[in-house]
């Protein structure tokens, strides 16, 4: 009996031991869902109202009663080891949600490659009809780690505060748990994977609802690769969009948007 109880405990260790190198590969690759709030109100009223000149003020203050506090969006990082894929997932919005969406240029459907380890940057972005792809470098975000602690979708998660090279503060909750340094949108670098971000002057932020581990996949690229898309650096899509819209919004307003189009 003592010979079979010490087997069937060799065994038990033996499936234990398998099952953590699965784990354990796994960790460095699988899907993440996030939910993207934008507190609409709060954008409309800092960086529209507060900003517009006397023109436009009025227009954008008649409005506000009908903007919902705010809108949640539906994202999904998929991520193996040295690169992520971020992209947005279809829902169903209401007809008005969508037009102030696009009116005020609060979400482009943008989708994100990035190899952590090239360092290769690609972004595509529909605006208005226009497909843009932005060909550029991984972001290099300063980033301090403080020890302040939360629990995100059932990771313990660590916060830092960031700047971006734009001057953007962001904060990122970040899980050692899962071993690959990405993160929604093109924010990054820290040593785990990004699971909640926050960005106080654009209003929004990133949390994710589910985490699935899963075998390396393959990434779905044909969006960047189509021939009509309008190659250009983040900076070269700055400036032109700037000079386009600066015909019917103010210098901050404008900028407040390309920073958003670029997180």
């Amino acid at each position: 009996m003592k010979i079979v109880k010490y087997i069937a405990i060799l065994c038990l260790l033996i499936c234990s031991s398998g099952l953590k190198a699965q784990y354990t590969l796994f960790s460095k690759s699988g899907t993440i869902t996030y939910d993207k709030t934008m507190y609409m109100k709060n954008i409309v009223t800092k960086q529209f109202i507060d900003k517009a000149d006397e023109r436009s003020r009025g227009q954008f203050e008649s409005m506000l009663p009908s903007i919902p506090q705010q809108v949640v969006l539906k994202k999904v990082l998929k991520f193996k080891d040295g690169e992520t894929l971020f992209e947005p997932v279809k829902q169903e919005l209401d007809p008005q949600t969508q037009q102030l969406i696009m009116m005020f240029a609060l979400d482009f459907d943008a989708v994100t490659l990035s190899n952590l380890k090239t360092r290769e940057y690609k972004r595509f972005n529909d605006l208005v009809g226009e497909r843009v792809l932005i060909q550029d470098t991984v972001k290099q975000i300063k980033w301090r780690i403080t020890n302040e602690y939360r629990d995100i979708a059932g990771y313990s998660c660590r916060r830092a505060n960031g700047l971006t090279p734009d001057s953007t503060y962001v904060i990122g909750y970040f899980t050692a748990e899962l071993p690959v340094s990405g993160g929604p949108e093109s924010i990054s670098g820290l040593p785990g994977m990004i699971l909640g971000l926050v960005v106080p002057s654009q209003h929004v932020s990133y949390f994710a609802s589910k985490v699935e581990r899963s075998a390396p996949q393959v990434f779905e690229t044909k969006i960047f690769e189509a021939k009509k898309n309008k190659i250009m650096t983040r900076q070269q899509m700055v400036d032109q969009f700037t000079s386009s819209l600066s015909g019917w919004l103010n210098k901050e307003t404008v900028k407040y948007i390309m920073k958003l189009a670029l997180l």
